[in-house]
């Protein structure tokens, strides 16, 4: 049932938009004819105008700037409708973008006036003055065809010669004020759009910034900001709020976003590019815009509110041309000196924006501006993400070559303690004078010795010539033990042992500890090694198995023998298997071997070294 009242009520609406839409168009505006005065020093009364209309003319007698004391008369001359007016009913006379303005007009006791336009030099706040024109009646035209104008102030990139004066009666005023026309409708649909997607980037943004704490994506923020508030305040109808009550608030507001957008795009720029690093000249030329900006906020904050509106008009002249002229070098630097694909990413997306800029320019189009900026937008924001995954793969491969160092600093580590027991085996058989073992332990040891410096070089090694070191390692020490012990290496049939790397020297120091902690001690005949290599899933699986004493009785035995408990050479083989499997997790676990009588019948150890 209210799903029905919700669509029940959007038909309604819909009713009621269309109707309001049809009275709009019903709303005509009429064009009046002007004629032009300029009074010279302001020295010519309203009554004298009055009685001498013949002093009007069609010249153009506007400057390009006025210069506050000269007055400039404007006669709106309303003859041709003079069967069309009605006694007694209110017509409003658009008049255009004025800042200051009185009207005159015909009363009961003389002349009355009334001040318009964005300011009112008596008032500087001029709450709800009216801004674009003034209400009058038939009654009140001078000989009943004419109002006149006295304009002292107006807006620098339009003179009053080239704006056109219309009216309509108040209630179609009020109408179009209050509801959109079709045209209007369709034209506010872009304005809407870019609002709606700047805010999401907005947003975005900023929710980035918070994590990545960057200076670039902070002033890529303020500048979509300021470019949201300069180009969408028109929605909402937030500009006309602050034209009719606070008209200076709202031609500040308006003044200095344009330099607000500046400010932060050269800011912006100066960071995504890290011209200090990459650019020094362009960042000098950064530094100094950046200061003469900031500075123009100032004065142009002051030239406002002091109403020395001729000089803003200069100032903001020259502010535009130092920025265009800025840009273009800026732009033809970096195309001829770009160092890496971000700098393009400026160029394109600064040419869209001055694209988007000029058609406004040409046009009086407002879209072109949306369509230059929002293009501009997408691409710094696109460069912002190249930027953040080559700093991604940047730190990867920092990361990598970190890995890399540490595990070369703990293999470096773990070689000399296989040197220095091989060195102390082969001189216990020097000392107890046996020639010939001691010949045979060092021709054995140097050709394992040849084969580590030879794969020192590279990281990893092949799994086929690990599994040789480790059967002439073996080899040695069978030789230096008398080959007391037998030993046995085995390969899975699922494992190709000439496709995969790993470290070397990996699996050594478990046999190690296994044939001099394990078998070494034991008493006997039947001592065995066995190793095994097999595939599971992303692991190579290593099992060192032994029939030794076991790890108790081999505690007890470093115990009373005050010899270290864990071996220098599995904690340096621990931790490079932590850094290459990337996990916290044991990659080694070690099973000891109790037969029904609980008794101890070796040591299993499981590797597992990750191949991914």
């Amino acid at each position: 049932m209210r799903i029905c009242y919700n669509y029940f009520y959007i038909f309604l609406c819909f009713l009621l938009l269309g109707n309001s839409v049809s009275l709009a168009q019903n709303g005509m505006q009429f064009s009046v004819p002007v004629t032009y005065y300029k009074a010279i020093n302001d020295t010519v009364s309203v009554g004298y105008l009055v009685s001498r209309p013949l002093l009007f003319t069609d010249n153009d007698i506007f400057p390009k700037q006025s210069n506050g004391k000269d007055a400039y008369w404007l006669k709106l001359d309303f003859s041709g409708y003079s069967d069309m007016l009605e006694e007694g009913i209110s017509y409003f006379l658009h008049a255009g973008r004025f800042l200051e303005v009185q009207s005159f007009s015909k009363a009961k006791d003389g002349i009355t006036s009334r001040d318009f336009g964005y300011f009112n030099r008596r008032d500087i706040a001029a709450p709800n003055l009216p801004t674009r024109g003034i209400l009058f009646k038939k009654s009140e035209l001078f000989q009943n065809s004419f109002l006149l104008l006295k304009v002292k102030r107006y807006t620098s990139n339009k003179k009053p010669t080239a704006l056109t004066f219309t009216f309509e009666t108040e209630q179609s005023h009020q109408f179009r004020n209050t509801y959109l026309t079709k045209r209007e409708m369709i034209s506010q649909i872009p304005l809407y759009l870019f609002i709606g997607a700047f805010l999401f980037i907005l947003i975005f943004i900023v929710i980035t910034y918070g994590t990545v704490q960057r200076a670039d994506f902070l002033f890529y923020a303020l500048y979509i900001f300021c470019l949201l508030l300069y180009l969408g305040k028109s929605a909402f109808d937030f500009e006309t709020f602050l034209n009719d009550n606070y008209p200076y608030i709202g031609y500040l507001t308006h003044s200095q976003l344009q330099i607000w957008i500046n400010l932060f795009y050269v800011s912006f720029a100066k960071y995504y590019l890290e011209t200090d690093r990459n650019y020094p000249k362009l960042d000098k030329a950064i530094y100094a815009v950046a200061i003469l900006l900031f500075s123009f906020l100032v004065i142009e904050t002051f030239l406002l509110f002091t109403q020395s509106f001729e000089a803003h008009f200069t100032l903001m002249n020259i502010h535009r041309s130092i920025m265009s002229l800025f840009a273009a070098v800026s732009l033809i630097y970096l195309l001829v000196f770009a160092k890496n694909r971000l700098a393009y990413f400026i160029v394109i997306g600064s040419l869209a924006f001055t694209a988007g800029a000029l058609g406004m320019l040409f046009t009086l189009n407002k879209n072109y501006m949306i369509m230059g900026s929002s293009l501009e937008v997408l691409l710094f924001g696109l460069g912002l993400n190249y930027k953040i995954k080559l700093h991604y793969r940047q730190q990867q491969k920092l990361k990598q070559e970190a890995f890399e160092n540490k595990v070369t600093a703990l293999r470096a580590q773990m070689n000399p303690h296989f040197v220095f027991n091989s060195l102390s085996s082969i001189q216990h058989l020097i000392t107890e004078n046996n020639k010939e073992a001691a010949i045979k332990y060092l021709n054995k040891f140097s050709i394992i010795m040849r084969n580590l410096l030879e794969s020192s070089i590279q990281g990893n090694i092949v799994l086929s010539e690990e599994i040789s070191l480790l059967k002439k390692y073996l080899a040695l020490e069978a030789l230096r033990f008398d080959d007391s012990f037998t030993y046995n290496v085995s390969v899975a049939e699922n494992l190709d042992v000439h496709s995969v790397e790993i470290p070397a020297l990996l699996v050594q120091p478990f046999v190690e500890n296994a044939i001099l902690h394990g078998l070494r001690n034991k008493s006997g005949n039947d001592k065995c090694l066995k190793i095994s290599f097999k595939k599971e899933k992303r692991f190579i699986v290593c099992e060192v198995e032994d029939n030794g004493i076991g790890r108790k009785a081999s505690a007890e035995r470093k115990s009373v023998l005050k010899i270290p408990k864990k071996s220098r050479g599995i904690k340096v083989t621990e931790k490079r298997l932590e850094l290459l499997n990337n996990s916290e997790e044991n990659s080694i676990e070690i099973i000891d071997k109790i037969n029904a009588a609980g008794e101890s019948e070796g040591t299993l150890v499981i590797i597992k070294i990750s191949i991914e």
